[in-house]
């Protein structure tokens, strides 16, 4: 496994958020994590980037300990937030040096054109951030992200608010991190897009995992005689999470 994640609680400001956390994650697989708003979704991502501690278990990516955030452990980590990060005074070809060069990478700009070719984006790189699509901008994160060669991509709803053409630029450079053997986590709250991308999906609701493995598998846990939408089978378990919650 690249990512164990071994019964994690968290808390902050004394309210609980996560309770009782465990999840693996497979070496190169897609993982989906969905669930409703506050279910903590955004605070899972957090410690698996070694941005925030567990009160209690521990998070393994890849052998390193994630609380204690060391230099091999930055290295292979990739994070992609929801909010864009891109820097407004930079142009994309800039931000992308920058980040080579925190990262202490020798042939910074060798790198870059590499990440830029690998991902689509070597036409407008020139360009600032106003002047880019919603789409255009996720995808300099992400090849931003790539640029210190991370082995687990966090990518915290890579394709929210954009239109069905730029959602499937998206997708393509989901498709193309597995392809390059990468392990990804991402959130969502796109039925369809779990579907086509995710190998495995976990379902957190108010900080608890209710269900991990593969859409199919949720559709028939939930209706074993009737074929059912994957959404309608996470209101039921969510429903089914309440009652037992």
């Amino acid at each position: 496994m690249s990512v164990l994640v071994e019964q994690v609680t968290c808390s902050r400001h004394g309210q609980a958020i996560l309770h009782n956390v465990s999840l693996q994650i497979k070496t190169g697989e897609v993982l989906g994590l969905l669930g409703p708003n506050g279910a903590g979704k955004t605070t899972l991502i957090r410690l698996l980037a070694g941005l925030a501690r567990p009160d209690s278990g521990r998070i393994r990516v890849f052998g390193e300990d994630a609380s204690r955030r060391s230099v091999t452990f930055r290295r292979l980590i990739g994070l992609v937030p929801q909010e864009n990060t891109l820097e407004s005074e930079l142009t994309i070809e800039q931000s992308m040096l920058c980040t080579a060069k925190l990262y202490g990478i020798v042939d910074a700009r060798a790198r870059m054109e590499e990440v830029c070719q690998q991902f689509q984006i070597g036409s407008w790189r020139k360009k600032y951030p106003e002047k880019l699509s919603g789409g255009m901008k996720r995808r300099a994160m992400i090849a931003r992200a790539m640029l210190s060669r991370p082995e687990f991509l966090l990518l915290d709803e890579p394709s929210v608010g954009l239109d069905p053409d730029m959602r499937q630029e998206i997708w393509q450079a989901v498709r193309k991190l597995q392809a390059m053997g990468k392990t990804v986590l991402l959130t969502t709250h796109y039925m369809e897009e779990a579907e086509e991308l995710c190998d495995r999906i976990a379902f957190l609701r108010a900080g608890k995992v209710l269900y991990t493995g593969t859409t199919a598998g949720i559709r028939q846990q939930i209706s074993p005689e009737q074929e059912i939408s994957l959404e309608d089978a996470f209101l039921a378990l969510a429903v089914e999470g309440r009652r037992t919650g």
